[in-house]
């Protein structure tokens, strides 16, 4: 089957619109200040790589166990191959399954995916999956923990304030010549301070870094809405599909019923 005309086959000029952070736009209602929003999103963005370095050396270490297993001694380089095409293998089943759960398919690409050979149907695959991987890396698995951290911390700093604001008051109330109490209150209202201080520094921090997941995942909103990804991933979402269904699709029956033979009658004896 000749390649239809509209099918995405390139994906070089389609890349993430994220810049190297120039300037980090804070959202709004968070005060954290730009600089530590783009220190929080380098430090996330190096925990994902991390990951991926420990993940490609216990690969590696597997594939060797492997191999040892069976008593065969391959060169480092066999190795660190089979073990960079397994993790590229885990990358691309990874991203098909972000495919699937983030871009729902237009009807027009879920019906022309259904007039496409097997091969064109991998090439749309390949396609968004290559486009899919150009996208700035999602934080989203950081944003529940970041939002019950940021919560506290802001209860833990209205809560020293409180006790700041009260125990100045009750310092005002005192008469001059209760000098052990005033004393008393004035220890307290400095450990209030020193409490507030403490806690609005780790309020902004907390700030910081549910801001840089926000930023993130508006930054992917962005990306998303650019209409040549659209139209490749919604291709490539809508091929997946269409793959899986013809893999389930039972098998049309081949085998011919042959016509009953009579089975021989023996003579009787005589």
């Amino acid at each position: 089957m000749t390649p239809s005309s509209d099918t995405p086959t390139s994906d070089a000029s389609l890349r993430s619109p994220v810049p190297e952070r120039p300037y980090v736009q804070t959202p709004a209602g968070l005060a954290a200040g730009p600089d530590a929003v783009h220190a929080v999103l380098d430090d996330l963005d190096a925990t994902w790589r991390r990951r991926d370095e420990r993940r490609r050396a216990a690969t590696r270490e597997l594939v060797a166990e492997l191999y040892a297993r069976d008593g065969v001694t391959p060169s480092p380089g066999r190795i660190d191959a089979e073990a960079e095409a397994a993790c590229a293998q885990e990358q691309e089943e990874r991203l098909a399954a972000e495919l699937r759960h983030l871009v729902t398919p237009p009807v027009a690409a879920v019906r022309r995916a259904r007039t496409l050979s097997e091969r064109e149907l991998d090439r749309d695959c390949q396609a968004a999956l290559n486009v899919l991987g150009t996208a700035p890396r999602s934080l989203a698995e950081f944003q529940p923990e970041a939002e019950r951290r940021h919560a506290a911390e802001r209860a833990a700093l209205d809560g020293f304030a409180a006790r700041e604001t009260e125990t100045a008051s009750y310092l005002e109330e005192a008469r001059g010549w209760q000098f052990r109490r005033r004393r008393g209150l004035g220890r307290a209202l400095a450990e209030a301070r020193r409490g507030r201080a403490a806690a609005e520094h780790r309020t902004r921090l907390a700030a910081a870094r549910l801001a840089a997941v926000q930023l993130r995942e508006a930054q992917r909103a962005e990306w998303r809405d650019q209409l040549e990804v659209q139209e490749v991933l919604g291709a490539g979402v809508a091929a997946l599909r269409e793959l899986g269904d013809r893999a389930q699709a039972p098998e049309v029956a081949t085998t011919v019923e042959l016509p009953a033979v009579a089975a021989p009658v023996a003579r009787a004896a005589r």
